[in-house]
């Protein structure tokens, strides 16, 4: 019903105005300009205007001839590739290899590409790294053991707000032995 009233409207609107608009475009604008008050909004004086605004003619004649350009001057400008999934691809890829490393950790089979994984994440800044890389020194998963480094990753994990960091590092401090604790208090630069 909606339909068959618009459409009696239209003609009743192209009989009464077909002196004044010679296409259904200015037909269009001027049923526009009666409803605003003789103000014709943005987005109909715009219909005229292609989707495209800069045709290749232009953008051509625009550019600078060099060498570079004469071959293809479109390829400097029109950036086809989808970052964003670019992005996301690279992110899913991190995410994979993350959850490898982690695996490999638990199953005690940690190779040098995993261990590099782990301590870029580590000089990343990584709270979860960080404790696994504390982890691993204190229990030589992977790597030898090492208290005092356990130790020093354990405060780092602590300063990074990792719940327990605090505790695992006094239990890492407390199994060291008096030559470890005094080369770690000796580097730290503390009074014993």
């Amino acid at each position: 019903m909606k339909k068959y009233g618009l459409i009696c409207l239209l003609i009743s609107c192209v009989a009464s105005l077909s002196a004044q608009a010679s296409s259904l475009d200015e037909l269009y604008r001027d049923i526009v300009r009666s409803d605003n008050q003789g103000y014709l909004p943005l987005f109909v004086k715009n219909r005229d205007i292609p989707d495209i605004l800069i045709e290749e003619e232009l953008l051509k004649q625009n550019l600078p001839t060099t060498q570079h350009n004469l071959k293809n001057p479109i390829s400097d400008v029109v950036n086809l590739s989808n970052d964003r999934l670019i992005r996301e691809q690279a992110i899913a890829v991190a995410n994979k290899r993350w959850q490898e490393t982690m695996i490999a950790v638990r199953e005690n089979r940690v190779t040098p590409l995993e261990l590099q994984e782990i301590t870029s994440r580590v000089q990343k800044d990584d709270p979860h790294a960080t404790e696994i890389l504390a982890w691993m020194n204190a229990r030589g998963v992977g790597v030898p053991l090492n208290l005092p480094e356990a130790f020093t990753l354990y405060q780092q994990a602590a300063a990074l707000n990792v719940p327990h960091a605090t505790e695992n590092a006094l239990k890492v401090y407390q199994s060291m032995s008096p030559q470890q604790r005094r080369n770690l208090k000796s580097a730290s630069g503390l009074k014993i």
